[in-house]
């Protein structure tokens, strides 16, 4: 068989399962990312050994090859390029009749997103705007990658995740204390008399808390621990005790009277709300949307 040939038989869409098969864990978590069997996935592996003549992973555990892993480093930025490609052709490349997908937690897409959306689809009644507000930020970071959403509007980013990744900041957002009931805090000591609504204890928000009150020697302990800016904000409604919440997400209830702000003699940290995207890999759509509704 002449090489053009060799090369003409090979199934190059059994590339995608090999390159997510190297970026996953295992062949089920392959195949959960791609909306396939783990069987499906090995079987695909199998056949593109065969069709390259090659060993592209050692099993249990499963590993790449040497050669395996020169391919994928020389096949992947290609694959991304193509699905960019095929991204850019759908979205028509105007806002008139072009397509968004966006990724942003519920909580920023409530205050912040949610109403740049309106006004840009009352400017342009055909646009299809997709929205993801359930998935986590390491899990959006990865439907980037993935070429799945064009962007992504988050506060914070997982260190580990911020390679390949291009960010730029939007706007400053302040964390607040937020209460049921009136509380007047005169010193700081007291914050430590009080029963706190937290998210985990990795988030980036929380970790910044906790090393801001260690400087000033206080220790506050949670009595809930809520992922969900929403839950933490219900929590406090409901007299659990007080929450440590974005002051954006919280604004209406504040207004409302539904929550006050408890004030403490301290500055607390503040973060920045952040576009991040893939180089190169934002369309004409995106740009004249975050251009024009975003950052304006």
């Amino acid at each position: 068989m002449k090489y053009s040939d060799k090369i003409s038989s090979i199934n190059l869409n059994l590339f995608r399962y090999f390159i997510c098969a190297v970026e996953s864990k295992s062949f089920a978590d392959a195949g959960k990312k791609m909306g396939y069997s783990a069987p499906t996935v090995s079987t695909s592996i199998s056949t593109l050994e065969k069709q390259l003549g090659v060993k592209l992973f050692t099993r249990k555990p499963l590993k790449t090859t040497e050669i395996g892993q020169a391919i994928y480093e020389t096949v992947k930025n290609g694959f991304e390029n193509l699905d960019f490609a095929v991204i850019l052709a759908q979205s028509k490349n105007d806002l008139e009749y072009g397509k968004i997908s966006i990724g942003c937690p519920s909580h920023i897409t409530d205050f912040f997103l949610m109403e740049r959306i309106s006004n840009v689809i009352a400017d342009y009644p055909n646009l299809q705007v997709s929205l993801d507000t359930e998935s986590g930020s390491s899990e959006l970071i990865q439907l980037l990658k993935d070429n799945k959403i064009d962007f992504i509007i988050l506060d914070t980013i997982p260190d580990e995740s911020k390679k390949d990744i291009e960010i730029k900041e939007i706007k400053q957002i302040e964390y607040i204390f937020v209460s049921k009931e009136k509380i007047k805090i005169r010193n700081i000591k007291e914050l430590e008399n009080y029963k706190y609504i937290l998210t985990y204890d990795n988030r980036v928000s929380n970790i910044n808390l906790f090393e801001t009150l260690k400087k000033e020697n206080i220790s506050i302990k949670p009595i809930l621990k809520c992922p969900t800016t929403e839950q933490r904000v219900n929590a406090a409604k409901l007299g659990i005790g007080i929450a440590y919440v974005m002051k954006d997400a919280v604004k209406k209830d504040l207004e409302n009277k539904n929550l006050y702000e408890v004030k403490v003699p301290i500055d607390l940290p503040k973060n920045n709300l952040k576009i991040v995207y893939l180089k190169n890999h934002l369309t004409k759509v995106d740009k004249q949307f975050i251009n024009n509704y975003i950052l304006k």
